[in-house]
């Protein structure tokens, strides 16, 4: 029987320090595992921290843009109020000659227009037609005078004399 126990502790011997053994082997392979986790771990937070520092001067080139944004569009809404006002003087300077201009010509065609109506309210209207040649015209013809004598006489053309008969329908 002590050959048996001696047996038993030889192999619980054995088997304790095949234990030991895996344990140590295992124990090595976690701890290496655990190192290559670690610096996973250790290069993600790196990377997050690189990140975060871009992100953070990103956003503060992102605001100082959106902050001299609206300046610079109010200083380029400036110049271009300016340099249309500039080109715009020329043209309000042009129109406000042309306009005199016009005036100037309204202004006088109106003055002719006037000196004509004038003109033709002064002309006289044809001696035939005037009230003492008909009666002059009348009385000859009521004399028996003919129509030649009496436009060559009253120094009238004949269709004026057959004119002032007719109206006063004397022939």
């Amino acid at each position: 029987m002590n050959y048996t126990i001696e047996i038993a502790l030889i192999a619980l011997a054995v088997m304790v320090v095949g234990l030991i053994y895996y344990v140590i082997t295992k124990e090595g392979e976690v701890s290496s595992q655990i190192r290559s986790i670690a610096k996973a771990v250790d290069d993600l937070h790196r990377e997050l921290f690189v990140m975060d520092k871009r992100l953070k001067q990103e956003l503060e080139i992102i605001t100082s843009l959106q902050e001299s944004v609206p300046r610079e569009q109010t200083s380029l809404h400036a110049e271009l109020g300016r340099e249309v006002n500039e080109l715009s003087v020329p043209i309000l300077e042009s129109l406000t000659h042309i306009e005199d201009s016009f005036s100037g010509y309204k202004e006088k065609t109106e003055n002719r227009l006037r000196y004509l109506e004038e003109r033709i309210r002064n002309l006289s209207l044809p001696t035939s037609i005037s009230g003492l040649d008909d009666e002059k015209v009348i009385s000859r013809y009521n004399q028996g005078i003919e129509i030649d004598a009496i436009a060559k006489e009253l120094r009238l053309s004949k269709a004026e004399v057959e004119f002032v008969l007719k109206i006063n329908q004397l022939r």
